[in-house]
């Protein structure tokens, strides 16, 4: 069982790495705004994209901000379910919770790794109405 302190210091660590995640995007978020201002000069110039992008820096655009995206959602997902534990382990019903996130009761319950019913009975069928 996880205990209140267990949960709060879950949510630190987690909230450490979303300010890390949140601050890597900034970071590249300048550099992809200079870069594809480069390439829109450029092609505003008459040049072809086909050769603009094979001479682009390494991370290309797209995968800059891939790489960006998957980072920062990685670190959401673990600060979601931190303090979506955090606040269970407080006492707050995951009814509740699911209001606060903008989600389902049902999808906090996901986070908080607790299905409607044990794994052997959905496979069954059992517990369907």
């Amino acid at each position: 069982m996880t205990t209140v302190e267990d949960s709060r210091g879950a949510v630190e660590e987690a909230l450490d790495g979303l300010l890390a995640a949140i601050e890597a995007v900034a970071a590249d978020r300048r550099t992809v705004h200079r870069r594809a201002n480069a390439i829109r000069r450029q092609l505003r110039a008459g040049r072809s994209l086909a050769d603009i992008v094979p001479e682009e820096e390494q991370p290309l655009i797209v995968q800059a901000v891939r790489d960006s995206s998957i980072q920062l959602m990685e670190s959401f997902a673990r600060f979601q379910r931190a303090e979506a534990a955090a606040l269970y382990a407080d006492g707050m019903s995951m009814e509740r919770i699911g209001t606060l996130f903008g989600v389902s009761r049902q999808r906090i319950a996901k986070l908080l790794g607790r299905g409607s019913a044990p794994a052997h009975a959905r496979r069954r069928g059992a517990g369907r109405a």
